[in-house]
Order: structure tokens, then C-alpha cells, then sequence
């Protein structure tokens, strides 16, 4: 279909039947991108006092919270005072799940799973509010880039869960926006050479999905003078870290610009890269603070969606590491930025002295090795790591033992490491490749923070 079609009549007649203001918020999110950051800040402060009101009027759980603590939305008048809040996380969601939820409740409310990436999955509700609101802002950092909606869209992406609701409908639906989905959790040669040849014949102008599923097509593709098509003008990577090496690669193999999208599905879309390299918070709908920094400003990200009605998320805990940064951008926006999202908590390897190891410590020696080509990193326990291995060939003993004392050198003594040669490596089930899992670090980190009050 004609992208000017979709643009102005099919995607806004699907959000008008959807009952959806998401256009009507697309038009303000033009206008207060280029608000100063004090203004922003006000209109921010503002939105947060309505929310917090509106949650102690309707929401059991947050009526009972704000009583045991003595504080009411109008005695919030700057983020000091909204420190007093404690944190939610995954665990209270699961636990109040009923009582989270406000006494009227709103039409066209949906609910929505989380990952479960670090444990049992939640369960939370989004509205159309804040449904209009995540898409609006999307759109708008699409435009960043001169991709409006109704352009021919490729989204790599989905688990077999989410495959299964692929049905009839939905499939003539993203033939009437524009949009063609491939899965990304089962990419095999056959699969990545006939993804290959499609995105050559359907020549998008965009694609988005998850970064590791574009690195790995990337990987595929340099060696056999692959052209992409010249209407391609950027890829979206989000649900996972996009690591410079991958960036690097799929912007060489693809020719376009790569962009960064930070969200999670229970808390909301929080960050967009701009063209100039700015990484910015949506700061009209979403409030972003670092839970327990450390001397860098790195600490968890911690959020409060202010469109979030159907489930109030307000100082939630992501389980993601970052840190804020300040000054302007080049770009001329006012919106606040994030510095990195250096990844999730169980991203991180901890060492028996208590430091924490960046993911990338142990990523470069093993991908810079011409002997590996495929690994994974599993830290069991504080004394134990095992990386498997999918090796190029037989893996050779002294490249083992090399690669065995590199990683020794990052993560230290009193850490025994096991190489284990496999023949595969799965992805999980989203379609996602984790190059590291610490299944010690999210207990660690948390230890880092205060305790919450409930």
C-alpha cells in the first residue's frame, strides 16, 4: 500500500476505531521536544502530581501506601519529596496484582506479560492512554530519522508465543500499515539466506528488532557481497544492549544509520536515540531516576510511567543498569538523556571481592577469537563460570588455555572457569541471545539499594 495512504488514512483510521489519542499526543510531543529542560521539568513535575493523585484516589495499593507513609500528591514539589515513595518491583506486581489496579476501571485496558528474563514473569495493564502515548513517542523518534509511519517496515522480532497470535487478522493488518514480521528465534543458515533475499525484494525503508538477532544476520551477510536495499534508511535495535561491535557491523553490512530503542513491557518505552547520537527520555510521560549510583553515576534504572493508569507504575525497579546524562544535546531537543543502559542486573558478573564485572570484559576475548563462533557466558555461583562454546572447527588446546586465562585475567583469582564445547547454543524462547547470564548478580546489585518500606 502507498505509504501516503497508510500515513494519512489507514493508521489513523486503526487508532480512531482503537479509541486511541495517539495522534492528538504525537502533535504535542512535536511541539514540547524543543521545550528547555526547566520547562520540561515543570510539565514533568505537573503530570507526576496528577498521577500520584490520581492513584490515592483509585488504587487500593497506592491509597494504603501513601496513608502509611503521611504524604499526599500536592506535598510532592520536587524529586526529593518523590523519594520518599518506596520502590515497586516484580515481585509487589505479582503479590498486588488486583490491588494495583484502580476501582474504576477503563475500557480498552489490555494485559500484558513481562519477559520473566530474571525470574517468574508479571502480569500489568496497560490503558489506551498510555498505549497512544508509547506509540506516539515511537513514531515521533522515527521521524528523527525521516521514517514516517505507513513506510515499508520489516520487524525482526517475536517469540513463539507471540507467533501464535499471528492470526489471519493481524496479519492483513500489517498488510494495511506497511509492516512485514519475521521471526527472530529460529535463525538458522536456511532461514537468515531467505531472510536475506526477502529484505532485497521488499526494500524497506526501516527495519527494528532485537539487536542480536540484526548483529547475527549481520555476521551472515559480510562475506558474500550482500547490497542492501538503497531505501533503507535505519534500524531500530532494541530489547537487548547494542554493543559498538554489533553496531558497527550491522550500519557496514546494511549501509544505514542504527538507532537505539530502550523500553520494557512493564514499564513503558523510556529512551530513543536521536540522528545526533543523544540517547533521550521521554520526559513528558516518563520520569527516570538511578537507584543507588555509584561513583560514575551507574546504579539501577529506576521509573515512574505518568500514563499509566490501568496499572500505576511509579518508581519501578527495571532490573536494568545505567546512568543519566547531563548537559544539552547537539540536536537542539530538551529532552533529558541516558548516558548508557549498560544492560540488566544478571548482565554483570560478580567476583568473590564483591566487584562487578561489565559484560563486555568477557564478551571481546571471546568474540575476537577466530576459533569461536558462537559462545555463551554462565555464572553459576561467585567461584564458577562456565562459557560454552560452539567452536569453528575443533577448538585447539592452547586457544582453550588462552582463552581460559584471558577470561581468568577479568574476572580474577578465586573463580574457577569451565569451557564447554557444544554444538549449539539455543536462543531463548523470545528469540533473543544472551551473551552473558549471571545467575548471582541480581541478588548482589539489589543488596546495593534500600530496602522497600511494604
Amino acid at each position: 500500500m502507498y505509504p501516503l495512504i497508510v500515513n494519512k488514512v489507514t493508521f489513523p483510521l486503526q487508532e480512531f476505531v482503537k479509541r486511541k489519542p495517539t495522534y492528538e499526543y504525537l502533535r504535542a510531543l512535536e511541539q514540547s521536544q524543543w521545550l528547555t529542560p526547566a520547562e520540561l521539568h515543570e510539565l514533568q513535575l505537573r503530570r507526576l502530581t496528577e498521577q500520584l493523585d490520581y492513584s490515592y484516589r483509585e488504587v487500593p495499593y497506592y491509597h494504603r501506601l501513601f496513608d502509611q507513609i503521611g504524604l499526599r500528591a500536592a506535598q510532592i514539589h520536587s524529586l526529593v519529596d518523590f523519594g520518599r515513595l518506596p520502590h515497586l518491583d516484580k515481585s509487589l506486581i505479582r503479590i498486588y496484582a488486583a490491588d494495583l489496579q484502580p476501582k474504576t476501571k477503563l475500557p480498552g485496558t489490555q494485559k500484558m506479560s513481562t519477559g520473566g528474563s530474571t525470574g517468574t514473569p508479571a502480569t500489568v495493564y496497560v490503558d489506551r492512554e498510555r498505549a497512544a502515548f508509547t506509540d506516539a513517542v515511537r513514531m515521533r523518534a522515527h521521524r528523527w530519522f525521516g521514517v514516517d509511519t505507513g513506510v515499508r517496515e520489516i520487524a525482526l522480532w517475536g517469540s513463539p508465543i507471540e507467533l501464535g497470535r499471528q492470526n489471519v487478522l493481524r496479519n492483513i493488518r500489517d498488510r494495511f500499515v506497511n509492516s512485514c514480521f519475521l521471526a527472530a528465534f529460529n535463525m538458522g543458515e536456511k532461514q537468515l539466506g531467505e531472510y536475506a533475499a526477502f529484505i532485497e525484494r521488499y526494500r524497506p525503508a526501516k527495519m527494528y528488532g532485537y539487536a542480536s538477532a540484526f548483529y547475527l544476520l549481520a555476521e551472515y551477510l559480510k562475506d558474500k557481497n550482500w547490497r542492501a536495499p538503497s531505501e533503507l534508511k535505519v534500524i531500530f535495535a532494541t530489547a537487548e544492549p547494542l554493543y559498538d561491535f554489533q553496531r558497527r557491523l550491522v550500519e557496514k553490512v546494511f549501509n544505514c544509520a542504527v538507532a537505539m530503542e530502550y523500553g520494557a513491557r512493564d514499564a513503558g518505552l523510556l529512551a530513543n536515540e536521536c540522528p545526533n547520537g543523544g540517547f533521550h527520555i521521554p520526559a513528558e510521560g516518563i520520569l527516570i531516576e538511578i537507584d543507588a549510583p555509584d561513583s560514575t553515576g551507574l546504579g539501577e534504572i529506576v521509573v515512574t510511567n505518568l500514563y499509566s493508569k490501568a496499572m500505576p507504575i511509579i518508581r519501578y525497579r527495571t532490573g536494568d543498569v545505567g546512568r543519566l546524562l547531563g548537559g544539552a544535546c547537539s540536536c537542539g531537543r530538551g529532552l533529558p538523556r541516558l548516558e548508557s543502559v549498560e544492560g540488566r542486573r544478571t548482565d554483570f558478573l560478580v567476583t568473590p571481592s564483591g566487584r562487578m564485572v561489565h559484560a563486555l570484559s568477557v564478551i571481546y576475548p571471546l568474540r575476537e577469537s577466530p576459533s569461536v563462533k558462537c559462545f555463551q557466558v554462565i555464572q553459576e555461583t561467585i567461584h564458577r563460570i562456565v562459557v560454552r562454546i560452539v567452536p569453528n572447527g575443533a577448538l585447539p588446546p592452547n586457544e582453550a588455555q588462552a582463552l581460559s586465562q584471558k577470561l581468568q585475567s577479568a574476572v580474577g583469582a578465586g573463580v574457577e572457569i569451565t569451557i564447554d564445547c557444544v554444538s549449539q547454543i539455543p536462543v531463548a524462547a523470545s528469540g533473543k541471545h544472551r551473551y552473558v547470564i549471571s545467575e548471582v548478580a541480581d541478588q548482589a546489585i539489589q543488596g546495593l539499594s534500600a530496602p522497600n518500606l511494604l
